[in-house]
């Protein structure tokens, strides 16, 4: 029999469904509850490790997994899928004359 892709699926908190109802009550301006950081790492980065580091907080916590879906009686839920693929990119910018330029532009494409 096969497995499915789907571990649990959870009623969203009272908090939850605010911050739901408040992220898509405008569908055109910016979701002011997604937090985008930019990290500065001194020394040199084992680019694998760290994406391996990443895969493992993600299969570690279901709620990372998470998506919300609105079911036929208009209830939203959360389906918390069994694994998921980390969103991983790596750039290398050591060559361009301005990197942090560069940065902020791949900033705003993944914002």
């Amino acid at each position: 029999m096969a497995q499915s892709r789907i571990e649990e699926i959870w009623p969203l908190s009272p908090l939850q469904a605010g911050l739901l109802f408040h992220a898509v009550y405008d569908g055109e301006g910016p979701d002011v509850y997604i937090g985008h950081w930019i990290l500065d790492l001194d020394g040199s980065v084992d680019a694998e490790r760290l994406r391996a580091a990443w895969a493992a907080v993600l299969a570690r916590h279901a709620p990372l997994r998470a998506c919300f879906r609105q079911r036929k009686s208009g209830e939203t839920v959360q389906i918390i899928a069994r694994q998921v693929e980390l969103p991983w990119r790596e750039v290398d910018l050591s060559r361009l004359e301005d990197p942090e330029a560069a940065v902020r532009e791949l900033s705003e494409e993944d914002r």
